[in-house]
């Protein structure tokens, strides 16, 4: 049963307006994301998954839901997976690749050698956290593109990123399921 949030959002009661005035609805929203790929600096993007990390893992830390010292590369397994969600690299074997080849994923990595197995592990185990974070990232790189404050996205916008960041965990299951 959908919220009278999203009811209204399909009628476009409820459009953000960018700083141009122009009215961005879930199909513009959804070019950005889909930019993700594209963006001009991996770099920047990199950076604003850490940032979101050190934010929701706190949070999280502070909830009891994550245990930081469980594993020893928490943050680093869930920056390099959210990223990777977020530029639409899904399959755990080419993100172990990537963050062999990719400077933006060694970035994220520290340099470390990841594994396969633990990938899959780790977004099994975490993919609340993972959801929340690749959300957000969403959130951030609209923000960023329109020059929004956090505050100015509608909730049901927030809502359809959401979505976005559960179907791209889905297919990263997907995938895995398919290459064993």
């Amino acid at each position: 049963m959908e919220s009278r949030v999203h009811r209204t959002a399909d009628t476009g009661q409820l459009p953000i307006t960018g700083a141009d005035r122009e009215n961005i609805g879930r199909d513009k929203v959804s070019e950005v994301i889909d930019e993700l790929p594209n963006w001009p600096d991996p770099f920047a993007l990199a950076s604003w998954v850490q940032k979101e990390a050190d934010a929701l893992t706190y949070a999280a830390v502070m909830a009891g839901i994550f245990d930081p010292k469980a594993e020893s590369d928490t943050r680093v397994l869930l920056c390099v997976l959210a990223y990777s969600y977020a530029i639409g690299i899904f399959s755990s074997e080419e993100i172990v690749r990537n963050c062999r080849t990719n400077d933006a994923f060694a970035a994220l990595s520290g340099g470390k050698f990841l594994l396969r197995q633990e990938l899959k592990w780790f977004r099994c185990r975490n993919r609340p956290l993972l959801i929340e974070l690749v959300g957000r990232v969403f959130v951030r790189a609209v923000c960023e593109w329109y020059n929004l404050g956090r505050t100015e996205v509608a909730p049901y916008i927030e809502t359809h990123l959401r979505r976005a960041a559960i179907e791209r965990l889905d297919i990263a299951r997907h995938l895995d399921t398919v290459d064993e």
